[in-house]
């Protein structure tokens, strides 16, 4: 299944701080902004442009920080787990 963000969000980064800021229609279903780590922010971009499995998050994190393939994975796993609760990924 493919991983796809729901659309109505706008990503800031503000001094040291990374944020999905939501607009429109989506702000009646998610109140205040959404934070993100560096690497969320990757993350979040790299599905904003068309990545859609986790084997692809896992190979941007590989790519860009110097982590395992387990930590990697462990990782983009408790991200994605994250936007489903806070309710930014569609079913």
């Amino acid at each position: 299944m493919a991983i796809k963000l729901k659309k109505g969000f706008v990503l800031r980064k503000i001094g040291p701080m990374y944020s999905a800021v939501p607009f429109g229609k989506m702000t009646t279903e998610i109140k205040g902004m959404i934070s993100l780590t560096e690497s969320g922010y990757l993350l979040w971009q790299a599905l904003d442009k068309g990545a859609e499995t986790v084997d692809e998050l896992v190979a941007i994190m590989l790519d860009t920080y110097d982590v395992d393939r387990d930590t990697a994975a462990k990782d983009v796993n408790e991200f994605l787990d994250y936007l489903r609760e806070v309710g930014v990924i569609e079913a």
